[in-house]
């Protein structure tokens, strides 16, 4: 039996149910596959990659875990 996964999106920052928690961290799962399928050379990729430093080295990956 699979639990809810649930928690605020250190990338969109919504509250959202489906997700996977990285360390302390949490991507939705709208997220996680705009992340996959978004390439190096697109502007989105420079602002997933902003949302997860944030979240990871600046310390403020506490607010995004339920």
């Amino acid at each position: 039996m699979e639990e809810n996964r649930f928690g605020l999106c250190m990338i969109c920052e919504q509250q959202r149910v489906g997700g996977i928690h990285i360390v302390t961290a949490f991507i939705c799962d709208e997220c996680s596959k705009e992340i996959v399928k978004t390439n190096v050379s697109d502007q989105k990729y420079s602002f997933f990659v902003s949302q997860m430093k944030k979240a990871f080295y600046m310390g403020n990956s506490r607010q995004y875990m339920n």
